[in-house]
């Protein structure tokens, strides 16, 4: 079975049990269970804070550089974490998808779903760091956080396309593991987490900004720091961006779907 848009509505109660069986998974036998959805977010920004802003002395002037990170960290790994895991998705339910006919698009998919639900959960994090550094930077809830769920559905539309090839080319190249973990680590350095786009230089600037993720970056700290509406043209291109990245992946997808139980 194909996938296409009617069947993963139909097999939806599919697709929420694989997003609940991958969150009861990622913390099963640990001794701090699902705290670590919010210790998780707190260590990693605080890693990178000492190693920019202490050890380096590097901030970002007088605002709250750790909300800062947060913000950019955040939405990035809830995509990292979704491409890595994609690759080998398939693969995992092998015994599934060669004795079930449905669509095969809601295994990466609920990845997708399960990652945004790890990062709805830290962002209560960043929120309540804008609410501590409130009294000091004026960091207080607008509502423009009502924008919010805008912009992380155009990261999920942006994440599902992009995960859809990787787990179609998981099942054919060996290989996409090491690939991908380079080129996303590249990708990281080359988007503005640790760093505002103004520090980029101007003649690559317009460069750095045809990069997605500049655009859903920095759209989260336009709501969360600034309290103020994210730029319409640069949420208007990621929003077109995120859309075309979805239809290519599906259409990769449905392609070559047919192909996969004999790969396996």
């Amino acid at each position: 079975m194909k996938s296409n848009l009617a069947g993963i509505w139909d097999r939806r109660h599919l697709l929420g049990i694989l997003v609940v069986s991958n969150l009861k998974r990622q913390n099963k036998n640990t001794a701090l269970g699902y705290l670590w959805w919010l210790l998780d977010p707190i260590l990693m920004t605080a890693v990178y804070y000492v190693l920019v802003a202490v050890l380096f002395r590097r901030g970002e002037g007088n605002q709250p550089y750790l909300l800062f990170v947060l913000c950019g960290l955040l939405s990035w790994k809830a995509f990292s974490d979704s491409l890595s895991q994609a690759i080998t998705s398939i693969r995992a339910q092998a015994s599934i998808v060669k004795a079930i006919s449905f669509p095969k698009a809601v295994i990466p998919l609920s990845l997708v779903l399960s990652n945004t639900v790890y990062f709805l959960f830290a962002m209560l994090v960043a929120v309540g760091l804008a609410l501590w550094y409130a009294p000091e930077h004026g960091t207080w809830p607008t509502l423009y956080y009502f924008m919010l769920p805008v912009v992380v559905l155009i990261q999920v539309l942006f994440t599902a396309g992009i995960v859809l090839v990787l787990a179609t080319l998981g099942i054919f190249f060996l290989d996409t593991t090491n690939i991908v973990g380079h080129v996303v680590r590249m990708w990281f350095f080359l988007s503005p987490g640790l760093y505002s786009i103004d520090f980029v230089p101007e003649t690559y600037r317009f460069l750095f900004s045809l990069n997605p993720f500049c655009g859903l970056m920095t759209a989260y700290r336009d709501i969360l720091m600034y309290g103020r509406m994210p730029a319409a043209f640069d949420l208007a291109y990621t929003a077109i961006a995120a859309l075309l990245c979805g239809l290519v992946g599906f259409f990769i997808f449905r392609r070559f779907e047919g192909k996969l139980a004999q790969r396996l």
